[in-house]
């Protein structure tokens, strides 16, 4: 708890300073005064050099961290986009060239298919002509 005297001083330096502005300072003002010469060991250690360069830059280098960890990101995102991109066209052009062979095969096995029924058809016509046992007889059983 306070003493009598410090409350007194507090209060005191409060008036005179509220009486010098002609403005009422708020209560919070005058809640914190309160409380740090209540918790202040002694106001006249001054900060240690660690903690004024910590309060100084903590700020502005975790900034930077975060600014360069987003960008790093963006570029990451970028960058495997394009790849993958790159290797959907690719597939895409493989894709394009081995259809292109299958329809390719596919017309030359038509070719030979109708060359071979061409073939066939001529074997068959000079084969009527032959020989009337050659072919075989339609109707019903052996007559």
């Amino acid at each position: 708890m306070i003493s009598r005297t410090a409350a007194g001083s507090a209060i005191r330096t409060l008036t005179r300073t509220t009486t010098q502005n002609t403005k009422p300072l708020p209560r919070t003002y005058l809640k914190a005064q309160y409380q740090l010469r209540r918790y202040s060991s002694s106001p006249s250690n001054p900060p240690s050099a660690t903690g004024v360069f910590y309060k100084t830059f903590t700020r502005p280098v975790a900034k930077c961290l975060l600014t360069a960890l987003f960008v790093y990101q963006v570029v990451y995102w970028g960058w495997s986009k394009l790849e993958v991109d790159e290797i959907k066209e690719e597939r895409q052009a493989e894709i394009t060239k081995l259809e292109a062979q299958v329809r390719a095969l596919q017309v030359k096995k038509e070719k030979e298919a109708e060359a071979a029924a061409a073939a066939a058809a001529t074997a068959s016509a000079s084969n009527t002509g032959a020989s009337p046992d050659s072919q075989k007889k339609k109707g019903w059983g052996w007559w």
